[in-house]
């Protein structure tokens, strides 16, 4: 039975199955990647006696290349040792140039660490040369196929997944700006800032996302905060300003039990903590206070401070930036300063001004 995955639309799963049935119906179009004619020569011959596969083949990377480009093949049998490529670069530039084709290794390597290599690198398997008859080789190919078909299944949902988990995210940021219109799209320019400054600090993709996510969502538990506190104009009461200062725990409680892939209720509770413990609601000091957060609290004093408010105007954006390197190391993390800084040197003080809409 073909392997199935769950959350797939039933579409996705039709659309395999016909493209398995089809396959089965009609030879299946390889592509032998070798430059040696003897090995080629029995591989075909060997596939021929139990039919259903026509081969075609190449005898160096380049080739393959421009063949695939010209008509792509269903699969791929590909040497490890060619003439313009060796060991494991042959994978990583075929699959540059073709990365949703299966691969088959085929290689007089025996060499199972080899094998585990080359499947970390996107080969669906692995065959040694002279070992096993044509009938291994065709149940080889035709398993990678539709191992590589499952494969792709699940990369399109997870990316349609990751587009729900995003408009969320941000339907979620966007009801609280409604309750507070004169921070309109502050959590979407600290989401953008916030992921900017990770970028520049040479974080990985995944963290940047979660980076987007916790920006987008830093502030939400100012929900729980009446709406006339949140647009009270002129200096706000100690009373007041205890009742604001809940906001990251709030938020806190309402994302806690939320499974998302990074830690975003850590990082909604922590983003007002400063290095020396001035923070709240913890009072966390240093490494006790998550990478993510020292990042958003970076974003999020830059961009308050350089936007108007109802108890104050617009401050600036020079303001802003003295702000952070006077206090940076004792307040604020020093390389977040240090990234942030670049960042608006970069692009200068229209930063804030850009579309802080994130990509769906």
């Amino acid at each position: 039975m073909a392997p199935t995955l769950l959350g797939a639309p039933p579409s996705m799963h039709l659309k395999r199955d016909q493209n398995m049935t089809d396959m089965r119906s009609r030879a299946v179009d390889l592509l032998v990647v070798e430059d040696n004619p003897a090995d080629a020569r029995l591989i075909e011959l060997l596939l021929s006696e139990v039919g259903g596969i026509h081969c075609r083949r190449a005898d160096c990377l380049g080739q393959a290349m421009g063949m695939v480009a010209a008509e792509p093949p269903d699969a791929v049998l590909l040497d490890l040792s060619l003439p313009d490529a060796h060991g494991i670069e042959t994978v990583e530039r075929f699959r540059v140039a073709a990365p949703t084709l299966p691969i088959v290794i085929c290689t007089g390597l025996d060499d199972e660490s080899m094998g585990l290599l080359a499947l970390q690198h996107g080969c669906q398997d692995y065959l040694v040369k002279g070992q096993g008859d044509g009938n291994l080789i065709r149940r080889t190919i035709l398993y990678a196929i539709e191992r590589k078909a499952v494969e792709e299944e699940r990369r399109v949902t997870a990316e349609r997944l990751k587009r729900v988990l995003l408009q969320t995210v941000r339907s979620l940021s966007l009801t609280l700006e409604m309750r507070d219109p004169y921070t309109t799209g502050h959590q979407r320019r600290v989401a953008q800032l916030s992921t900017a400054i990770g970028q520049r600090m040479g974080l990985s993709e995944a963290v940047v996302e979660g980076l987007r996510t916790g920006g987008l969502l830093h502030d939400i538990g100012k929900i729980h905060i009446p709406a006339e506190f949140l647009s009270r104009p002129g200096k706000l009461s100690a009373e007041v300003h205890k009742v604001i200062r809940m906001h990251p725990q709030m938020g806190w409680e309402i994302m806690k039990d939320i499974e998302f892939p990074w830690p975003v209720a850590d990082m909604i509770r922590q983003h007002h903590e400063r290095l020396d413990g001035s923070g709240y609601p913890l009072g966390l000091k240093g490494d006790e206070i998550i990478l993510e957060s020292r990042i958003i609290a970076v974003a999020d004093v830059l961009e308050a401070i350089s936007s108007h408010r109802p108890y104050r105007p617009a401050l600036g954006l020079d303001v802003a930036v003295a702000e952070l390197r006077e206090h940076s190391g004792s307040r604020y993390d020093p390389a977040v300063v240090q990234a942030c800084i670049e960042v608006v040197e970069e692009r200068g003080p229209g930063i804030l001004d850009e579309d802080p809409s994130p990509v769906l």
